[in-house]
């Protein structure tokens, strides 16, 4: 195999249509849960005074206005207004667009009063991705497969991927070998333990080795796109990033929701059809309410001398 057959197979392996329209209703499911549920902190920045307001590099460069009261609800309006046609397929490009350049704006209004967080960056790289998507991508559609797709995807796995990459990156960069020995882990739980993680603290040596574990596992996750060949391998190592956050949120009550979403495009979604789980499920019930039920017919014997 050349080279560039195998960075050809690699980036614009072709992925089923079914996938898109099942990221799409995601994407916009999501949107609706954050403003409210996850992240309700962002919609209260318009009460925030516009001194506090220290934008982000992006922010500098482009003419981004000081958010107020109604450039706040004036962006999740348009976000909320957006997502809600795209996730259900009406004019998913158009909306896409809207929805991409709001959620852009509302980002920078989040990021822009002293934290800055990283679980986003897959999610704002999956709703750039979906603009340009086929609009004609239908759930359950298995049958027709594109490299378009494909390649779209890879970019939203690359940025899903870099998000643990980069942050152990960042570790060294800014506290060189000084976060794994120190007792960041320690701090964590005194903060914001729970049940699930405050016996942790008896035990100081297993915070320690953890804190190296953490960087270990952040430096290999770049081996989930290596076996992309292998599905059954991929999809045992993005269950195993699943659980490494049900784990987290447990111990610490962090979720990383939107970079969850966003790694959903790792999964085959192709294969969930709504329609037919909604027909199967009606016609299990009917027949439980008529009584009629398959059974094989009795034997029938003659009765002879």
């Amino acid at each position: 195999m050349s080279v560039r057959t195998a960075v050809n197979g690699f980036f614009f392996e072709p992925v089923p249509l079914g996938r898109v329209a099942a990221m799409r209703f995601l994407a916009g499911l999501y949107v609706w849960i954050e403003w409210w549920a996850y992240m309700p902190f962002i919609f209260g920045h318009r009460f925030v005074p516009g001194e506090l307001y220290q934008p982000l590099f992006i922010g500098r460069v482009l003419p981004l206005p000081t958010p107020d009261y109604w450039l706040v609800t004036g962006t999740l309006v348009v976000m909320l207004a957006a997502a809600t046609p795209m996730m259900f397929g009406y004019r998913p490009k158009l909306f896409g667009w809207i929805l991409f350049a709001a959620y852009f704006e509302w980002m920078v209004i989040a990021n822009s009063y002293g934290k800055v967080d990283h679980a986003s960056f897959g999610f704002m790289t999956l709703l750039l991705v979906l603009c340009m998507m086929p609009s004609h991508a239908k759930w359950g559609d298995r049958e027709h497969r594109s490299e378009r797709v494909g390649w779209g995807f890879k970019l939203v796995q690359l940025a899903v991927v870099c998000t643990y990459f980069l942050s152990a990156w960042a570790k060294f960069r800014y506290g060189g070998f000084d976060w794994a020995n120190s007792g960041v882990f320690t701090w964590a739980i005194i903060r914001r333990g729970t049940v699930f993680s405050n016996w942790l603290l008896d035990f100081p040596g297993l915070l320690h080795a953890a804190q190296w574990g953490m960087i270990a596992f952040e430096l290999l996750t770049p081996v989930v796109l290596l076996v992309y060949r292998w599905k059954r391998v991929q999809y045992a190592i993005v269950a195993f990033l699943y659980c490494f956050h049900v784990a987290v949120f447990a111990s610490l009550g962090i979720s990383f929701l939107p970079h969850l979403v966003a790694m959903a495009c790792f999964l085959p979604l192709e294969r969930i059809d709504p329609r037919e789980i909604a027909r199967k499920t009606k016609a299990r019930f009917t027949r439980r309410d008529t009584g009629h039920t398959e059974r094989e017919p009795e034997p029938q014997f003659e009765s002879g001398a």
